[in-house]
């Protein structure tokens, strides 16, 4: 099987039994710390602030507050506008915190977290359990690793063949640029989270119905809210719930798709059928990739872009993330690294359409 390439254009690096990661390369003699080397070095970093994890959670609840009394009370059109955008941003920023605390990273007390994510999740309709079972159990412990980890898991030009042609069109959707929104919210919210069935969760339980409930309620109580405001200043209801609710909740969801596709879809980036192989590469770090944002961007997004550090060491807080990618670096540990621009996500989505697992290269669509 072939080694593919790391940043700067040397080969993954592969475990030794003394600790550290040696070249995969014949002929080089490059050593750095292996994965469990590399989370122990991140260690400090997962150290807990909790009032100031509750501050940023009120800030993001007010921030939401804002945009929803502007996008639904206001009549000046660009008042609507930033409004959408604060309810935009908090639903973004208060599901990056629920993320947090379904990992334990965010506090330093389980049924803290449990609540603050709980809360914090109620803006994205997002089921607490549901995610935190599919995230941290699959996907980060099998990211990029085929049967086991569904985001984004691409599939072969044989099984593509064999799919039905309305869904052979989807599929084509979903690996366009405009495709993230509508991947997200069909294949992962609308089937794994929001009351899947028993294909999905093989073993259904009440926490999972309950949160799934909670969600329901949530989005409930959104429309009953716009409604009972516009019904008693007689303003049309549609139009408004469309403004706020409808068109943050889309933009989130186009969001939240492209953060996950960044993540872990790239033309260098590998994925793996075997889970011997997957071991052997260090995919944990090595199927990562850092996709570098603006300073702005990065604390706009509670930092979750520095990716790497967090898949090995999911307890690390989001304040604490920034530091400690910079740390993981200056360690030396390898990893993909790419500035975010529109040419790198359109040459992403160019090259990134089928997989051959046996060659681990990708493919296009048959014509």
């Amino acid at each position: 099987m072939s080694t593919h390439p790391s940043p700067g254009g040397s080969a993954l690096r592969r475990p030794t039994d003394d600790g550290v990661l040696e070249s995969a390369s014949p002929g080089t003699a490059t050593r750095i710390p292996s994965i469990v080397a590399l989370r122990n070095f991140l260690a400090p970093f997962s150290r807990k602030r909790n009032a100031y994890a509750l501050l940023l959670l009120s800030v993001d609840i007010a921030m939401f507050a804002a945009g929803q009394w502007l996008a639904v009370t206001a009549l000046n059109g660009w008042a609507r506008l930033v409004g959408v955008v604060l309810t935009w941003s908090a639903i973004v920023r208060l599901f990056i915190i629920g993320h947090d605390a379904c990992h334990q990273a965010l506090t330093n007390n389980r049924i803290l977290n449990e609540v603050t994510g709980r809360i914090a999740f109620l803006v994205s309709l997002t089921p607490y359990s549901l995610w935190r079972a599919g995230h941290n159990v699959v996907h980060h412990g099998f990211n990029n690793l085929r049967g086991r980890d569904f985001v984004w898991e691409p599939k072969e030009v044989d099984e593509y063949l064999a799919l039905p042609k309305w869904r052979r069109a989807l599929e084509r959707i979903y690996r366009s640029a405009l495709g993230p929104a509508l991947y997200y919210f069909v294949e992962i919210w609308w089937r794994h989270l929001f009351f899947p069935n028993r294909q999905q969760i093989a073993t259904p339980r009440l926490e999972f119905r309950l949160d799934c409930w909670l969600a329901a309620v949530a989005a409930s109580t959104w429309a009953a809210a716009i409604y009972v405001y516009i019904h008693a200043v007689g303003r049309p209801f549609f139009t408004t719930w469309l403004i706020a609710c409808l068109v943050p909740f889309v933009l989130w969801n186009w969001t939240v798709g492209l953060v996950v596709y960044l993540h872990h879809t790239d033309p260098d980036l590998p994925w793996y059928a075997e889970k011997r192989e997957w071991r052997r590469h260090s995919a944990q770090v090595s199927a990562t990739a850092h996709v570098v944002v603006p300073s702005i961007l990065g604390a706009w997004m509670h930092h979750i872009m520095e990716h790497p550090a967090h898949h090995l060491n999911s307890t690390i807080p989001l304040y604490n993330l920034k530091a400690a990618q910079r740390h993981l670096r200056e360690i030396g540990a390898s990893f993909k690294s790419t500035p975010l621009t529109p040419a790198h996500y359109l040459r992403c989505v160019r090259i990134c359409k089928l997989y051959d697992y046996r060659s681990n290269s990708w493919v296009p669509f048959p014509a």
